[in-house]
């Protein structure tokens, strides 16, 4: 015989008594011989085609396959493909590392200089004699097209450091 057993509650008469919300309490006989009580003791998925050796191994690498995906980008790719993206607008010549303290993101093994990722992510630039707004928006909305392949949603800070000037020929003449 079972009967539900309140917090901190116990059984009289031979009766064995778990506490605790929701507990059940079963006879001392139903215990002993390993019959199934309300607590459910006995396995519900004990039939072995139910939860087969295939199914398993199927939801393992289905599973091992999603947190791949999940994992975040290292910050190496992420600069990386930021670099090429800033590179590839027209009228950008290169990325410089700013002046003063350099503005670059470091990892394991390298760095890619004039890109910072954080949030507002910086772009540090060097731009031909063009105008400068228009070039700026085309870097700023680069960079946020591949963040968002990224999953990061980060503002983007554009700095043009120096205009690429084209050097007169007289100036390269000696007199």
């Amino acid at each position: 015989m079972s009967r539900r057993a309140g917090p901190g509650s116990t059984a009289k008469d031979g009766r064995a008594a778990t506490a605790g919300r929701g507990a059940t309490a079963t006879s001392s006989n139903a215990a002993r011989t390993g019959s199934p009580t309300r607590s459910g003791t006995a396995s519900r998925n004990s039939n072995p085609t139910r939860s087969g050796n295939a199914t398993t191994a199927t939801k393992a690498s289905t599973d091992r396959a999603a947190r791949e995906q999940e994992q975040p980008a290292s910050p190496a790719t992420i600069a990386a493909e930021v670099a090429a993206a800033v590179l590839a607008v027209p009228g950008v010549t290169r990325l410089t590392p700013g002046a003063g303290v350099e503005v670059a993101t470091q990892f394991p093994g390298g760095k890619v200089t004039g890109i910072r990722l954080g949030d507002p992510v910086e772009v540090h630039v060097e731009v031909d004699p063009v105008p400068i707004a228009p070039v700026a928006e085309q870097i700023r909305n680069a960079v946020r097209e591949v963040l968002g392949r990224f999953g990061r949603g980060s503002s983007v800070e554009v700095v043009v450091e120096d205009i690429d000037l084209p050097v007169p020929a007289t100036a390269t003449a000696g007199s």
